[in-house]
């Protein structure tokens, strides 16, 4: 069997994911979302994209993420620029072996007084949380291998405070892409669109209230940031390791379209292929073995690198690279096309590795997405922000209850 028949026959190819009917779907059950239906969540973040941090108060941030937990202490000045200091980061708690409800809530509390700032806590939060108009709300599940499974159906805002003490008068969550864009829109209001491309993928964007049929009729803002969950989606259709992949994970019936594409994957996506080409013997047997994604990142790049020369297993590795590239790029093109109107640019923030560090992902993925949207004459600009996740939960700790 030669190389193409082992990409076609395990559906690698990107050219088998029809990029413009998949974003027909994707755009309909965003809709269906909206409404309270269907398996994409789009969780109204009740933050407005208009929020304005207090100067001179200082807050508390953390940001726990799909890897990380990351906390510092954050202050602005009269003109809103944020300064972050203590800055201190860990292992996300729960990545490296189960943790009960209180130990996981008692460990963030823990870094929370460590900062000496417990008044006003901002906590990004890059899990399934549904989101109330008091800026807390209910996790509904784990995403990334997070094990800590008494936490689901309990408040997160509420939890952390309550482990925090005395003396903490709040703690406003928001999903990491909220962030993202908060912070980033904070130093740059062109921003609109705010994106999650690392260990797990997630996009939001801000969203007029009256379009959004399952929130309340008295909200006194106008509009208000959805985040999507976009990495729900089930439309794409599987490969022979995608289903791998999906059926080893903790949750197999969720995040189908994530676990598809995003970082925490893809390096277990790429090296079961490698795996099984060994097996067939069209690439060298070294790559029976695992291999990590900053490890194929490398290798694709030319770096200094233990893996043999392989043409066929670098082809294999940039093919699958491109497919998820393309699988990224439909959801995105879903909130960019809900957000901007014919003619427009789009300029939206993106964080996490994945887009910035593995090689050829942030090529293809422009190239995907140009695809997408030309049908639609939307344009897009991309921006990086330094620590916007941090910042945009410095604001959010500002926010009031809609």
């Amino acid at each position: 069997m030669d190389l193409h028949t082992f990409l076609d026959r395990h559906n690698l190819k990107p050219e088998n994911i029809d990029g413009p009917e998949c974003l027909r779907q994707l755009l309909e059950k965003m809709e269906q979302g909206l409404a309270g239906e269907g398996n994409i969540p789009m969780i109204p973040s009740y933050l407005s994209l208009n929020t304005r941090p207090v100067a001179g108060q200082p807050c508390c941030v953390v940001d726990a993420g799909g890897t990380n937990l990351r906390v510092a202490k954050a202050v602005f000045d009269e003109q809103g620029k944020c300064r972050l200091s203590d800055f201190f980061q860990t292992a996300m708690p729960g990545t490296k072996g189960e943790l009960s409800f209180d130990q996981f809530y008692g460990t963030l509390a823990d870094y929370v007084r460590d900062s000496g700032c417990t008044e006003r806590v901002g906590l990004c939060f890059s899990y399934n949380v549904l989101q109330d108009r008091t800026l807390d709300g209910i996790l509904h599940s784990w995403c990334k291998e997070v094990r800590v499974p008494d936490a689901p159906g309990k408040p997160v805002g509420a939890s952390l405070r309550r482990a925090v003490g005395e003396g903490c008068r709040s703690v406003n969550v928001l999903n990491d892409s909220t962030a993202a864009l908060l912070g980033a829109h904070g130093c740059d209001p062109e921003i609109t669109v705010g994106l999650i491309m690392g260990t797990g993928i997630n996009i939001c964007y801000s969203e007029q209230c009256d379009r959004i049929p399952k929130v309340e009729k008295d909200l006194r803002q106008d509009s208000m940031i959805i985040s999507t969950e976009i990495g729900e989606f089930d439309g794409f259709p599987k490969s022979t390791f995608d289903r791998m992949v999906i059926d080893a994970s903790n949750e197999p019936e969720m995040a189908h379209a994530e676990k598809q594409c995003a970082g925490a994957y893809l390096g277990d996506l790429i090296s079961f292929a490698w795996q099984a080409a060994a097996k067939e013997g069209l690439i060298d047997k070294f790559f029976a073995q695992p291999v990590t994604l900053p490890q194929i990142s490398d290798y694709l790049a030319g770096k200094c690198s233990e893996i043999p020369e392989d043409a066929a297993a670098k082809e294999i590795a940039k093919t699958m690279i491109h497919r998820a590239a393309k699988i990224a790029a439909v959801l995105t093109a879903g909130p960019v096309i809900r957000s901007c109107a014919p003619g427009q640019t789009c300029t939206m923030v993106i964080e996490g590795s994945q887009f910035r560090k593995l090689t050829f992902f942030g090529a293809l993925f422009r190239q995907e997405l140009s695809k997408l949207l030309m049908p639609s004459r939307i344009a897009f600009a991309i921006k990086e922000v330094e620590n916007s996740c941090l910042i945009g939960a410095a604001i959010a700790a500002f926010a009031e209850p809609m």
